[in-house]
Parts: structure tokens; C-alpha cells; sequence
């Protein structure tokens, strides 16, 4: 294996344990969309399923479909838009669709009616986010007609928090009036992903919906977060990324490592080619100040190109072609986290899910 990453079961159990600890009654449905975020839905769902979670999210049909063609039961929710040819599998495959139009209601009543079986629908409700959701001033009108649907049952109302500390907590305010305008409807409400329920308490309602946080990411900023919600979650990383050694040498003072117009190298410096690179999913920005760790040291990378990563080594005793390098992770005492890959990344959600899904997930 060129790259491969290894999971712990045991980790994911932890964290879990931690949204536990922290929501309290909230029931939890586990956000595990882009392939749960690229550590691999259907292992995700199936651990997280025999500790007891009976409800995942995730943002398409086809999405749910995989989960379903893994064992996975309980409830999911496509989270996002629904195409006109994929209705009958919502049936076949028991997925919930969550609505934000009347006409998406109106196909779904119809398709129901003909094969005399309810749909259970989430509403989407825009509280200020701006981006899908029936917006919330007449989220109380669009709610009441697809009640009078008869093949149609409310089984939530939810919305997306803009994770903005001065914008959040009207949001919750919001979400709570629409129901409360809807008198005796009995729905579920959610709007805590991650990011607020480790920096709002007031968003946990009915139903919360982790999903980084679950894999032992941090969702945002620090800054963004309650720091003693974040220590009493007491979040591990559940995921090492791993690649090897393929070519070692030391190229000589005055010449370039990597493409384009580089300083000359001020020393003859050892240098290990790893067996990854931008193609394999490895952030080409980790050049800039981006470390590995090789025999448990931080090691600076260099250049990073299609399927190789060039790194100084200088001090490294004996490293030899096939030697383990960690990408992200620990080795030893030393550790490259999350969040010092984020900045190369975009941020923790896209760290894994830009790894190609050909690259070994090893659970353990």
C-alpha cells in the first residue's frame, strides 16, 4: 500500500460518549455525508449503530442507498435535494427526505398515495444561514400545507446554524417560534451539527447531529467553540494517515527539489520521496510549512507534486525506502493534528474526504 489510513473503533466510541456527555436527553442522529467525511460511512454507521445510534444523516439518496446495502437500519435523512427519478427509491430503500418546496410535498403525497404507504418527511427551515430551507418567515404556512397532505407525516423540523457567535443563538429563537406558531404539530426539532454543540447549548433541542466531531475533529476555530465544552468532550482522533518511504538520496548543495523556481539548496540535504501526493489526496499546500513524522521526528516537507512528496530528513538517521511516515496523526511523542493540517485543506471537513476512496480504510 502506497497510503492507507487506520481507524480506531475505540475512538469513535469515545467521542460518541463525549456528545453524550454533553447533550444530555438530545437524541442523536450521526452526520455521516461525503462518505463520513471520508473515513468511511458505512464502518462509521455500523459501530456507531451497535452503541446504540438509531439515526444518521447523510446528503443524497444515493448516499442512504449505500448505508441501506451495508445493514445499516433506524432512520436516514437525505439531507439535501431530491431528484424527481430518485422518489421510488425512497420508498424501496426506507429513506426520509427532507422538503423544502411544495412541489417536492405534491410528488411525494402522489407517489404515496399510489402505493398506499406514509412518507415521513424533515422540513428544511432557513433561519438564517441564506442557503436551502423554506425561509422562516412563512415556514409556519409552508408547514401547515404539507400537514394536509394524507400520505405525508412531520417527523422534524430542522435548520443549519451559520456558526457565527452573534448570529447563532437568534437562530435557535427562530427554529422555537416556528414550531411553537404550529400549534399541537408533533415534530422533532434539530439545528446543532457539530459546531453547536460545542459552542451552544441553547441549539441541542430535540435531536443533535455530529459529524466531525465524531471522527475527534475540532469543527472550527477555537475561537469560534466553548473551550470547556471542547475539554469535556474530550474529543481523539480516530483517523492516522499513513504513507511510506519510496526513494531516498541527498541532492547536493546548489541545486532545486520540486518544480518551478525554487532557492538552491544551501546544503547538500538528505531527502525521502514519499508514495503520495496532491493526486493521491495529499494537500499540495503542505509544502508551505507543512511537516511528517518519520522515527518519530517533524520532518519538513518540501514539495509536494502528483504522487510523490519530497522531505528534508537532515539528522534522520538510516531512513530507508519502504520506512512508515505519518501524515496525519501521531508517531511516537510527536504529532501532526488536525488543525495543523487544516489551514492546507480548508478546513477539517475536507481533510479526509479529499483522500480517494481506493485508499485502504483499516479499522481496528
Amino acid at each position: 500500500m502506497r497510503s492507507w489510513l487506520e481507524l480506531s473503533r475505540e475512538h469513535l466510541l469515545h467521542n460518541l460518549k463525549g456528545v453524550r456527555t454533553l447533550v444530555g436527553q438530545a437524541q442523536i442522529m450521526a452526520i455521516v455525508k461525503a462518505n463520513a467525511y471520508g473515513a468511511g460511512a458505512v464502518e462509521v454507521a455500523r459501530t456507531l449503530s451497535r452503541d446504540g445510534v438509531q439515526a444518521f444523516g447523510v446528503a443524497n439518496v444515493l448516499e442512504g442507498i449505500e448505508l441501506r446495502a451495508g445493514g445499516i437500519k433506524g432512520t436516514i435523512l437525505c439531507l439535501t435535494y431530491l431528484m424527481q427519478d430518485e422518489v421510488d427509491a425512497l420508498f424501496e430503500y426506507d429513506l426520509t427526505p427532507s422538503i423544502f418546496t411544495l412541489d417536492t410535498a405534491r410528488l411525494l403525497e402522489e407517489r404515496g398515495r399510489a402505493r398506499n404507504r406514509r412518507m415521513r418527511v424533515w422540513i428544511k427551515i432557513d433561519t438564517g444561514l441564506g442557503r436551502i430551507g423554506v425561509p422562516f418567515q412563512v415556514a409556519q404556512e409552508f408547514i401547515q400545507q404539507v400537514a394536509q397532505e394524507t400520505h405525508l407525516e412531520i417527523a422534524g423540523l430542522f435548520s443549519t446554524l451559520t456558526e457565527n457567535p452573534g448570529r447563532d443563538p437568534v437562530q435557535v429563537q427562530r427554529l422555537v417560534s416556528v414550531r411553537q406558531a404550529t400549534g399541537q404539530l408533533d415534530a422533532k426539532l434539530s439545528l446543532a451539527s457539530s459546531n453547536g454543540i460545542l459552542s451552544l447549548p441553547a441549539s441541542y433541542l430535540d435531536i443533535v447531529r455530529p459529524g466531525t466531531m465524531l471522527l475527534g475533529f475540532e469543527p472550527s476555530e477555537r475561537e469560534r467553540l466553548d473551550i470547556a465544552l471542547v475539554r469535556q468532550a474530550d474529543l481523539e482522533p480516530i483517523a492516522t494517515w499513513k504513507t511510506r518511504v519510496g526513494y531516498f538520496k541527498t541532492v547536493p548543495r546548489g541545486e532545486q527539489v520540486g518544480y518551478g523556481s525554487r532557492a538552491p539548496l544551501a546544503q547538500d540535504t538528505p531527502v525521502a520521496t514519499l508514495m503520495v501526493g496532491w493526486a493521491d489526496g495529499y494537500p499540495s499546500a503542505m509544502s508551505s510549512g507543512g511537516y511528517v513524522l518519520i522515527q518519530g521526528r517533524r520532518c519538513p516537507i518540501i514539495a509536494v507534486s502528483a504522487n510523490s512528496t519530497m522531505v528534508n530528513v537532515t539528522g534522520l538517521p538510516g531512513v530507508a525506502i519502504g520506512d512508515e511516515v505519518v501524515l496525519l496523526g501521531k508517531q511516537g511523542s510527536e504529532e501532526v493534528a488536525a488543525a495543523e493540517m487544516a489551514h492546507a485543506t480548508g478546513g477539517v471537513y475536507r481533510l479526509l474526504v479529499g483522500i480517494p476512496r481506493e485508499v485502504p480504510r483499516i479499522w481496528s
